[in-house]
C-alpha cells in the first residue's frame, strides 16, 4: 500500500510518497518545489494572484503523481502562510480542485507534533529526550519528546522567509541588520526558555530546509564532518554573509540556488534559537512534517488514531460525567447510522468525539455549557485534530440544544444536518442521565428534513421527553426544515 503526504509550506511545497511494510513507511519518492507563499502577501494580508498561480501550478504537477490514490491514503496540509492569509479559504477551494484532495490547515502545535513524529522515525531508536527545531518559511516549531511521542510543542511566527523580508528586503546584509533581526527573533521566542532550554532535553536536532542548507554548507566547507552545527559555526557563516554583503551575490560552498534568497533569514532564526536556549550543538535530521503525516495516516488506517487519545484526555481533564457522555455518544452514532448508513468513517468519528465531549464546557459554567463546549473545542490544542476537524466538533457541540439559527449555515450541508439531528435527539432521550431502556425508534430522511417514528405508549409514559420532541419540531421549522414525529401504536 502507498501513502502520500502533501505539505503546503510557507516556503516550499513538498510531496512524499511512502510504501507501507508492516509498521513502517519506507521512502518511495519525494518532490519539492519552491513556492514562497510567505513572500507573496499584498498590503491587505492576502496572497497575491502571482503566488497563487505559482502554487496552483505546483499542485497540478503533484496531482499527476497521486490522482489515482484513494482519498484515505492521502493527506494534504497547509501551515503558517495559509494560517494567516486573509484569503486563505478562497485559495484552499481552488487548491483542492487542482490537487484533487482535501487540504487541512494545521494549527501550530499540531504541526510541531507531526514534525516530531516524522523526525523520530528517521532517527535511530533511543530513549533519550529529544529537542527538535523546525524552521519553516513563516514559522518555527519547537518540540520535546521521547520515542515517537511528542511531549511539549510550541510554534512561533518567525521563519526564514518572513525574517528575510522583514529585515533584508533591500537585498543588503549588514552587521547592523543581522543584529536587529536576531534580537527581534529572540524577543519572539524568549518565552520558550523555561520549557525548552538545555536542561530539559538530552539531544538537539534541526529539521527541514534551513537546517539542511546550513549543514550542507558546513560539510562542504569541511567545518563539520556529519553536518552538526555549533554556535561557532553560526558565527563563521554570519561573518561570511556580511562580508559578501548582498543576497543576490551570495556564493557559499554547498548553497543551492533555491536557498540563496532565504538563507540569511534562516541563519538569523537558528542563531537566535542557539542564543536564547543556550544550545551547544545541534544535529541535522530528515523527515519532519511530510513523514509525520505519512505515519499519522498509517496510524489511522491501523485504528490507532491519536485523536481518540486526545479526546479521552480532554474528557478526563474536565471531569465530566463519563457515563452520560458515553450514553450520548452511543445513541448519536446509532441514530446517525440510520440516516447516513453510507457515511464515511471520518464523519462517524467526528460525531462520536463531539458527542463524547458535548458537556466539557461545564468546567467553565453549567449555564450555557454547550456554548462553552463549542468555544473550547474550537480553540484548544488537540493533538491529531486539524482546524476543520475542530470547527466541526465545535459546530456539533453548539448545535446540540436550543435554537438552530446559530448553525443555520452548517445545516445547509446534508452531512451536518444528519450529525446535528443525531446528537440533538441523543441529548433529548438521555436527559434523565440514568440508564434507561429506550423504545425502538426509526429515524429517516425525508425530502426536507427528518421523520422519527416511535411508540405512542412510551411517549405517554415519558411526558418530558415528548415535550422536548415537540419543541424540536418548532426549532427545525424556524430554519425551514421539517422534523416529523410519527407515533406508532
Amino acid at each position: 500500500m502507498l501513502l502520500a503526504s502533501v505539505d503546503l509550506g510557507s516556503n516550499s511545497f513538498r510531496l512524499e510518497i511512502g510504501r507501507v511494510e508492516g509498521s513502517r513507511v519506507l521512502h518511495q519518492s519525494y518532490w519539492k518545489e519552491s513556492v514562497r507563499l510567505s513572500a507573496g502577501f499584498d498590503e491587505d494580508g492576502c496572497l497575491t494572484e502571482e503566488v497563487q498561480m505559482r502554487a496552483l501550478a505546483t499542485l497540478a504537477r503533484f496531482n499527476e503523481r497521486i490522482k489515482t490514490f484513494p482519498k484515505a491514503q492521502v493527506r494534504a496540509v497547509g501551515t503558517q502562510a495559509l494560517r494567516i492569509a486573509k484569503n486563505s479559504p478562497e485559495f484552499i477551494q481552488k487548491a483542492e480542485r487542482v490537487l484533487g484532495f482535501p487540504i487541512e490547515i494545521l494549527r501550530g502545535r499540531e504541526e510541531a507534533r507531526l514534525v516530531f513524529e516524522g523526525c523520530s522515525y528517521r532517527l535511530p531508536a533511543s530513549n533519550a529526550k529529544r529537542f527538535i527545531v523546525d524552521i519553516g518559511g513563516g514559522s518555527t516549531e519547537f518540540v520535546i519528546g521521547q520515542g515517537h511521542k511528542a511531549q511539549m510543542c510550541e510554534s512561533y511566527h518567525v521563519g526564514c522567509v518572513n525574517t528575510t523580508i522583514g529585515y533584508f528586503a533591500d537585498g543588503k546584509i549588514t552587521d547592523e541588520q543581522f543584529e536587529k533581526a536576531q534580537l527581534f527573533v529572540q524577543s519572539e521566542i524568549t518565552e520558550a526558555y523555561p520549557e525548552f532550554n538545555i536542561n530539559n532535553w538530552d539531544e538537539a536536532y534541526g529539521s527541514s530546509g534551513t537546517m539542511d542548507a546550513i549543514s550542507t554548507i558546513l560539510r562542504t566547507m569541511g567545518l563539520s564532518e556529519e553536518g552538526e552545527v555549533t554556535s561557532e559555526h553560526l558565527a563563521i557563516l554570519r561573518k561570511l554573509l556580511i562580508q559578501q554583503g548582498e543576497i543576490s551575490r551570495l556564493e557559499l560552498p554547498g548553497l543551492m540556488d533555491n536557498r540563496r534568497e532565504v538563507i540569511v533569514g534562516g541563519l538569523v532564526v537558528l542563531s537566535a534559537v542557539f542564543e536564547t536556549l543556550k544550545i551547544k550543538v545541534m544535529h541535522p535530521c530528515t523527515g519532519a512534517l511530510r513523514v509525520g503525516l505519512l505515519y499519522d495516516l498509517l496510524d489511522r488506517k491501523c485504528q490507532q488514531d491519536i485523536r481518540e487519545e486526545s479526546a479521552q484526555a480532554l474528557l478526563n481533564w474536565t471531569s465530566v460525567d463519563k457515563e452520560q457522555a458515553q450514553r450520548v455518544q452511543s445513541l448519536s452514532l446509532s441514530l446517525f447510522n440510520q440516516v447516513c448508513p453510507q457515511a464515511s468513517d471520518e464523519d462517524k468519528k467526528l460525531l462520536g468525539w463531539a458527542s463524547l465531549l458535548h458537556e466539557i464546557g461545564g468546567i467553565i459554567s453549567h449555564n450555557g455549557y454547550h456554548r462553552h463546549t463549542a468555544y473550547v473545542l474550537a480553540n484548544c490544542d488537540l493533538a491529531g485534530f486539524s482546524r476543520p476537524n475542530q470547527e466541526c466538533l465545535s459546530t456539533l457541540a453548539l448545535a446540540q440544544r436550543g435554537n438552530l439559527l446559530k448553525v443555520e449555515k452548517a445545516i445547509q450541508r446534508a452531512i451536518y444536518r444528519s450529525q446535528i439531528i443525531s446528537i440533538r435527539l441523543a441529548v433529548i432521550f438521555t436527559h434523565t442521565r440514568l440508564p434507561t431502556e429506550l423504545p425502538p425508534m426509526k429515524l429517516t430522511v425525508k425530502e426536507n428534513g427528518f421523520k422519527l417514528a416511535l411508540s405512542t405508549q412510551w411517549l405517554q409514559q415519558h411526558p418530558l421527553t415528548h415535550f422536548l420532541l415537540e419543541n424540536e419540531v418548532v426549532f427545525w421549522n424556524k430554519v425551514k426544515y421539517d422534523f416529523e414525529l410519527e407515533l406508532i401504536d
